[in-house]
C-alpha cells in the first residue's frame, strides 16, 4: 500500500497543498559545525516538559526505534561522536517532532542511512506495527529515507496511530526526525499530517544544515563536544575484543546488564549536546558526556544514574554481594561526585562493578565499568577503578 504516492495524488486532485502552513523556523545560510550549534538554533522550538528521560530518545538507541528487527544491530547510530536529541513543538503541528543529530565522517552518515533504509524491509515483524509506505527523501541538501508505519495500539484506549520518520544524512551530519498522530478504528493515517510534519521535519533539517548550496557541514574541532569525543580511549584500552555494543552476531557478556538500573541509567537530557559510548568485550564500559545548561540541570543529571540502590534481580533470584554496594565521595582533578563500586555473586555470574558521576560546573561526566570479580572481587575492583581514572585522566574539564 502505496499511501505517500496515494497522498500527493489526492492532494493534488484536492488542492490541499493549499492549506499546508509554513514552517516557522529560519533556515541559516550556513551549516551548523557542532552539536552546541545544533541545540541553539532549535533551542525556542525545544519542549521542556520532557527534557529528562524517558520522554527523551538516547543517542544510542537504534535509528528507525519503532522498527525491531532480527539485525537491528546494523542500524546503530555512530557511537562516541558529537549527538543531540530533544523534542520540538512547532506551531504547524499537534505533535512534537522526535529530533536526533550526530556529527560524524560522511562515509559513517551515508552508510547509516543506507542501513536504515535496508532495516525498513524488515519492519513488518513486529507484532502491532505495519510498514506502509518507504519513500526517497532528498530535500535542502539532505539525502535519506522516510519511512510511514501504523500501529493498532497508539493510545491506552487502543486506538491506531501512525509514525513517519526520516533518516538522512549531509556531508557529516546524520539525522533523524520522527512525528506520530493517531487515527479513527478502521480509518487510515491522514495524508496532511504526513505532508505537513514532512515538510516541518524539512524546515528542521534546513535550520540545522544551511542552504543546500552552501559548503558541506563540516565538525568544529574546537567545540567542547569534539573535543571530549576525541579524548575518548581507544576501545583497547579496556580489554581485548572490545567493541561497540551491540554488535552483529553477538550478546551481552554475563557481567553486562546484570546489575543496574535500565531506568536510571538512561542518560539522557533533551537539548543538550551530548557524547555518549557503550563497548563490549572482556569488560562492559558507559561513557556519557552531558553539557547541560545550567549547574542545577548538571547535578541532576550528574545523580541520576547514580541513584539506584544497587540492587542485581533476574529471574527471581536474590543474588550474594561479595561487597556490598558503597556510594562515597569522588573528587579527581576538577571533577566532583560520587563513586559506586560493589560485586556480587549471581547464579554462576561472579560481577565487579565501579561507576563515577561527576561534574564541573554544567559538564557531567558518567563512566561505569563492569567486569568478572573471579575470585577476588577486591582486586577485580581495583582493576575496574583503574580503568575508569584513566579515562576521566584524559577529558578535558573545559571540553
Amino acid at each position: 500500500m502505496r499511501i505517500a504516492a496515494a497522498a500527493v495524488t489526492l492532494l493534488f486532485t484536492l488542492g490541499v497543498f493549499d492549506q499546508l502552513k509554513m514552517p516557522a523556523l529560519p533556515a541559516p545560510a550556513r551549516a551548523v559545525t557542532s552539536v552546541e550549534e545544533i541545540a541553539d538554533r532549535l533551542r525556542e522550538q525545544l519542549d521542556d516538559d520532557v527534557t529528562y528521560a524517558p520522554y527523551v530518545t538516547l543517542p544510542g538507541t537504534p535509528l528507525l526505534p519503532w522498527c525491531w528487527p532480527e539485525s537491528i544491530e546494523t542500524r546503530m547510530p555512530p557511537e562516541g561522536v558529537p549527538a543531540y536529541s530533544g523534542k520540538l513543538l512547532l506551531p504547524e503541528l499537534d505533535e512534537p517532532l522526535e529530533v536526533r543529530f550526530w556529527i560524524t565522517s560522511p562515509q559513517v552518515a551515508v552508510d547509516a542511512v543506507a542501513a536504515a533504509r535496508h532495516g525498513t524491509e524488515e519492519c513488518g515483524r513486529s507484532g502491532h506495527d505495519v510498514l506502509r509506505d518507504v519513500a526517497g527523501f532528498d530535500r535542502s541538501g539532505w539525502r535519506g529515507v522516510r519511512a510511514l508505519v501504523t500501529t493498532d495500539a497508539w493510545t491506552e484506549d487502543g486506538y491506531p496511530g501512525a509514525g513517519a520518520t526520516i533518516v538522512a544524512a549531509r556531508g557529516g551530519l546524520l539525522a533523524e526526525v520522527t512525528w506520530a498522530w493517531p487515527f479513527e478504528v478502521d480509518g487510515a493515517p491522514d495524508p496532511y499530517v504526513l505532508l505537513q510534519g514532512t515538510a516541518s521535519a524539512t524546515s528542521v533539517l534546513a535550520a540545522v544544515g544551511g542552504h543546500p548550496a552552501g559548503s558541506t557541514p563540516v565538525t568544529a574541532m574546537r567545540s567542547a563536544s569534539a573535543t571530549m569525543a576525541a579524548a575518548l580511549p581507544p576501545p583497547s584500552v579496556y580489554g581485548e575484543g572490545m567493541a561497540s555494543w551491540p554488535v552483529p552476531g553477538s550478546a551481552p557478556g554475563s557481567h553486562e546488564l546484570v546489575c543496574g538500573d535500565v531506568f536510571h541509567e538512561q542518560n539522557a537530557y533533551g537539548g543538550a549536546p551530548a557524547v555518549t559510548r557503550r563497548l563490549i568485550g572482556e569488560v562492559s564500559v558507559r561513557e556519557d558526556v552531558l553539557f547541560l545548561p545550567d549547574e542545577q540541570s548538571a547535578e541532576q543529571a550528574r545523580t541520576g544514574p547514580l541513584g539506584w540502590d544497587g540492587s542485581c534481580l533476574s529471574d527471581d533470584n536474590e543474588p550474594s554481594y561479595s561487597i556490598d554496594p558503597r556510594l562515597e565521595p569522588f573528587t579527581s582533578g576538577p571533577w566532583t561526585g560520587e563513586i559506586r563500586t560493589f560485586a556480587v555473586q549471581h547464579l554462576d555470574d561472579s560481577i565487579a562493578h565501579v561507576a563515577v558521576g561527576v561534574r564541573h560546573g554544567t559538564t557531567m561526566v558518567y563512566l561505569r565499568w563492569q567486569g568478572p570479580a573471579g575470585s577476588d572481587p577486591a582486586a577485580a575492583l581495583r582493576t575496574g577503578h583503574a580503568a575508569i581514572m584513566r579515562t576521566l585522566g584524559r577529558l578535558p574539564a573545559g571540553g
